[in-house]
């Protein structure tokens, strides 16, 4: 399927100027907007049960991976002209366990999914200010959230489904330590992160009734 990611990085520019320029060189806040979108490749795995007789119960456990980078430059006001930081945001890994409801209509189930949700997420802010060159990285942290989405899968054969969903995840917005080994210095960026995704999806099923 496909992810389209969104990451709110604040504040770049104070962790910058404040470390390199000294406290209090930066005036105001600055939010840097960064949105990705890549191909995201996974599977799944789940156990349903069908009652009552046409709603279906289940639960399932997803992971996708695809090395999703995102890519924002803002402007450092209080250096030399011209000069700015990169901010990058990379993710290569996403998983959920999530329960769903369905509506079964001959051999099609609509229905909607929620639960808890993991990324594994990589932070770096790049650049040169008033003729200094920093390199700040915060590592591979895991974030938990949860996700929510809708979609219909359709028995094409006795044991195989396909099948056709939207999801949304919510990361939330935690503070990550970056750190510059090079200038010395490090200090807090807060990440706030939202993902949705469209995926196409075919099943294999086994051990169900006969």
């Amino acid at each position: 399927g496909a992810a389209f990611e969104r990451h709110d990085a604040t504040d770049p520019v104070l962790l910058i100027q404040d470390n390199l320029g000294g406290p209090g060189t930066t005036v105001g806040t600055t939010t840097a907007k960064v949105s990705t979108t890549d191909v995201a490749l996974g599977g799944q795995l789940g156990c349903d049960y069908q009652f009552s007789p046409n709603w279906v119960v289940g639960v399932e456990g997803a992971a996708s991976a695809g090395i999703i980078d995102g890519h924002r430059t803002v402007g450092l006001p209080a250096g030399n002209p011209g000069d700015s930081a990169l901010v990058t945001v990379s993710n290569d890994l996403m998983t959920s366990i999530t329960g769903r409801l369905g509506y079964a209509v001959a051999r099609w189930i609509f229905y909607g999914k929620g639960g808890v949700a993991w990324t594994n997420d990589k932070y770096s802010i790049t650049g040169t200010f008033a003729g200094t060159p920093f390199y700040a990285e915060g590592l591979g942290a895991w974030r938990i959230g949860w996700t929510a989405g809708a979609g219909v899968e359709w028995a094409f054969a006795d044991d195989w489904s396909a099948r056709l969903e939207y999801d949304y995840y919510d990361f939330g917005t935690p503070v990550v330590n970056m750190i510059d080994t090079g200038n010395g210095f490090m200090g807090p960026v807060a990440y706030r992160q939202t993902t949705q995704t469209v995926k196409l999806g075919v099943n294999v099923h086994v051990w169900g009734a006969q």
